[in-house]
């Protein structure tokens, strides 16, 4: 049994109750709560993609659902793609009758910071997550 405090009272919670709560990884990535989650940061994602290599939206959609098990829809996608292009992050070019996403200078620039700042963005997030 485990003894938490909470508002001065004392509550009993069972560790097979807290284990109740505790997801797998697969799990959590395809939980309510990461749905919200993911939408927040596709754009990171696409940010990330594209600073590798030019893409078409299928082949972004393909690459985030091979990795995460997040299959992220076109009603998704493009929206934050043209989101990006009108911040001026990322521009859009026609090849063999696809569109073709790449950076902007000022995308490149955008991806360097975040690239610099992830770990430490990472902790600050779990700290005030801790201190909630």
């Amino acid at each position: 049994m485990l003894l938490l405090g909470f508002f001065s009272a004392e509550i009993f919670i069972s560790e097979s109750a807290i284990s109740d709560y505790v997801m797998s990884k697969s799990d959590i990535l395809k939980s309510e709560i990461a749905k919200d989650f993911r939408k927040g940061l596709l754009k990171f994602f696409i940010l990330k993609m594209l600073d590798r290599e030019d893409m078409h939206g299928y082949a972004m959609m393909s690459r985030i659902e091979e990795l995460s098990g997040w299959k992220v829809s076109p009603g998704s996608l493009y929206p934050t793609l043209f989101n990006l292009s009108t911040r001026g992050l990322v521009k859009v070019k026609v090849m063999e009758k696809r569109k073709m996403f790449s950076l902007t200078q000022k995308g490149k620039a955008f991806v360097g910071q975040f690239n610099a700042n992830f770990d430490s963005g990472l902790e600050e997030i779990s700290r005030i997550f801790r201190e909630l």
